[in-house]
């Protein structure tokens, strides 16, 4: 402390021990200026006190002034504390409502009597449902009576349903666990209680997955949840193919399968005959629904249980018997046409004798003439085309109908063209049938002829 006020009451250059002229009485003026001075800048160097500094501005006692605003500012800081609200969690109204009215019943003005089960409630509160609002507001006889006994047609409908519906008329939220929103969706539906119904419709679209799809989808479409319902289906589509299930297969029903098949959203990751694949498996799960085997095993068991079937239904398929009939329209949406231009695929088909022969006959007939029509038709194989800045046709080349037999990696010219003569861009339009040579059993067995 002695350095620093050394420092600000002495001048720039001066020794420590040098006087200013008029050392005496003027030194001491010459000190309490600068004490002055010191005081400005937030300190004080009066006899007997301490330095102090606070938010910038000085304060000492022999600055009465700076103790006045202090002061001053103290009184509006309590004034401020004075006028700021604090906050203070009660007790909710809510809470109050739903612990003394409902769940203790008090003041009670009606009882409500549903699968043996009685709750104690009030008219003004039951009257936010549809159900109870028209019960009590028309001429029904149920509107003077103190004892109701509700009937309840829906067998979705429990007592713990009952108890969440009933229980959401006394308090802002309710909580809905996935397991139970089925059940509290068909309360809700049979009370009319729209708010209860649009909380069970979020619920069950935010918890979409491979348990809860076929379930939700049908009470959507029971209850009539458009949203949810489109959401299932949205699901079902993304991860029919690539998330097979046993359970899942044994609940999709036939109408919700056909829709699948029928879709051009359906996401399939390889080729169309997984699909066939796929409706398979599901067709012997629809009609043996005991089965409890895992999903590795599915296919080998629906291969043979169709197998030992196959003698029964002699000189038809399956889908032509009284067993088969129901899944018709659901294979009719197979695209045959990607399934039988590959021969191992082609083959199981033909094995299976599960699709009926006539379907099989209409597409070979229509792949047959898209080959011939590729093999005759003059303006096949590669065609390209060059126009000028006008848009007229200087140069049209196509090199027609050609066969080209290519082994791994290798490249073949089709056309030569002379670069001074075309404007670019280019204009290139290519058909190709593309044939895999048949590898017949017998080569599996016997060396292969050089000759052929």
């Amino acid at each position: 402390m002695g350095s620093l006020s050394s420092r600000v009451l002495r001048q720039p250059g001066r020794a420590r021990g040098q006087q200013e002229p008029g050392s005496g009485a003027g030194g001491s003026a010459r000190r309490l200026e600068s004490a002055g001075d010191a005081a400005a800048h937030g300190f004080c160097y009066c006899p007997g006190s301490r330095k102090r500094k606070r938010s910038g501005e000085a304060f000492c006692s022999c600055h009465p002034d700076s103790e006045t605003d202090e002061d001053e500012e103290e009184g509006d800081e309590q004034q401020r504390l004075l006028n700021t609200p604090r906050r203070k969690k009660l007790k909710s109204t809510s809470k109050y409502i739903y612990q003394t009215l409902f769940l203790n019943g008090e003041n009670s003005d009606i009882k409500i009597c549903a699968l043996g089960e009685e709750w104690s409630l009030h008219k003004i509160y039951l009257c936010q449902s549809g159900y109870f609002s028209s019960m009590f507001s028309g001429s029904w006889k149920e509107s003077s009576m103190n004892i109701i006994e509700l009937e309840i047609p829906d067998q979705n409908i429990d007592i713990e349903a009952l108890q969440v519906a009933f229980g959401s008329l006394y308090r802002d939220d309710v909580l809905i666990k996935p397991s139970r929103v089925i059940a509290i969706l068909a309360a809700a539906s049979m009370l009319q209680l729209d708010g209860l119904i649009q909380q069970c419709g979020e619920t069950m679209k935010e918890t979409v997955n491979v348990k809860t799809v076929c379930g939700y989808y049908t009470s959507a479409g029971t209850y009539g949840l458009d949203s949810v319902k489109k959401k299932c289906l949205e699901w079902l589509l993304n991860n029919l193919m690539t998330h097979q299930n046993v359970e899942l297969f044994k609940e999709l029903s036939i109408n919700v399968m056909k829709q699948l098949i029928g879709s051009s959203n359906l996401f399939v990751m390889q080729v169309e005959m997984d699909v066939y694949t796929a409706l398979k498996k599901w067709m012997f799960l629809q009609l043996v629904p005991s089965w409890n085997g895992s999903l590795k095993q599915l296919l080998t068991e629906t291969d043979v249980w169709f197998s030992n079937r196959r003698k029964d239904f002699e000189g038809m398929t399956f889908l032509e018997t009284e067993q088969g009939k129901p899944f018709m329209s659901v294979f009719r949406h197979l695209r045959l046409q990607y399934i039988i231009s590959d021969l191992v695929s082609a083959r199981i088909i033909e094995q299976d004798s599960l699709v009926p022969s006539e379907w099989l006959s209409s597409v070979y007939k229509q792949q047959w003439f898209a080959m011939l029509r590729a093999e005759q038709d003059s303006e096949v194989g590669l065609r390209l085309a060059s126009f000028d800045s006008s848009g007229k046709l200087i140069c049209s080349r196509t090199t027609g109908y050609q066969i080209l037999t290519l082994e791994k990696d290798q490249e073949q010219v089709v056309m030569n063209l002379d670069s001074r003569l075309l404007i670019f861009p280019l204009y290139i339009c290519c058909n190709f049938l593309y044939i895999s040579p048949e590898k017949r059993t017998e080569n599996n067995h016997h060396p292969e002829n050089p000759e052929n």
